[in-house]
């Protein structure tokens, strides 16, 4: 039961990360102009940053007693893992906005799901696993 609690809650920081992602992209891209793969990156950037402190203290439940190193451990792992699902995103909204030039609001919620879910894959059984 308790999977499926911290699923419930990651799906919930997972929708306001992508809410991070999907805004702050469409601010850059849309509003201000930028181009599609500098606006991906960095609207990743913003919603990984969020998504690090949401999911390390609310969903996986790491508090307590912590020292500097390990969480810079914790943050390079959860940066490097968000990386491979950063290189997914630029690779599904370069294709589909940049050259089929399809719909970038559809795209990139369709992207964002497909990193949704790999990196809760991720964050469960690698970065935020339970030490034993």
């Amino acid at each position: 039961m308790r999977i499926h609690k911290d699923f419930f809650i990651y799906c919930i920081f997972g929708a306001m990360a992508t809410l991070v992602n999907m805004g702050s992209y469409e601010l850059l891209y849309a509003k201000a102009g930028l181009a599609n793969t500098p606006s991906v990156v960095i609207a990743w950037f913003l919603a990984v940053t969020f998504a690090f402190f949401t999911n390390k203290y609310i969903v996986f439940h790491q508090k307590g007693a912590e020292n500097r190193l390990s969480i810079q451990a914790e943050l390079l792992s959860f940066y490097i893992c968000r990386a491979a699902s950063g290189v997914l995103d630029i690779a599904i909204m370069f294709t589909a906005v940049d050259l089929l030039d399809l719909n970038h609001t559809l795209w990139k919620f369709i992207s964002n799901l497909a990193m949704g879910i790999c990196n809760y894959l991720a964050g469960r059984l690698f970065i935020f696993a339970k030490k034993k």
